[in-house]
C-alpha cells in the first residue's frame, strides 16, 4: 500500500510540475501575441494616416479641378453672353 501512495504522490508531483510548465507557456504565448498586436496596430495606425493623408490629397485635387471647371463654364457663359448682346 505505501508502494502505491509513493507512486500516487510521485504522480501528482508530476501532474502539477507539468500543469505549472504548461501555464507558463501560455502566459509566454498570451504575451508573445499581444506584443505582436502592439506592433500590428501600430504598423495599422501608419497605414491608416497614409490612406487618410492620399485622401486628403484627392479631395483637393478635385476641388481644384471643379473650381477650374466652374470657372471655365462662367468664362464660356460670359462670352456667349457678350456675343449675344454685341449682334443686336
Amino acid at each position: 500500500m505505501t508502494d502505491e501512495i509513493k507512486n500516487l504522490k510521485d504522480y501528482i508531483g508530476e501532474k502539477f510540475e507539468s500543469h505549472e510548465e504548461l501555464e507558463a507557456l501560455r502566459f509566454k504565448r498570451i504575451d508573445e501575441l499581444l506584443s505582436q498586436y502592439g506592433k500590428e496596430s501600430a504598423g495599422n495606425a501608419e497605414t491608416i494616416k497614409r490612406v487618410h493623408s492620399r485622401v486628403d490629397h484627392i479631395q483637393t485635387s478635385y476641388k481644384t479641378l471643379k473650381g477650374v471647371g466652374m470657372f471655365i463654364l462662367t468664362a464660356l457663359t460670359a462670352v456667349g453672353a457678350w456675343f449675344g448682346m454685341s449682334n443686336k
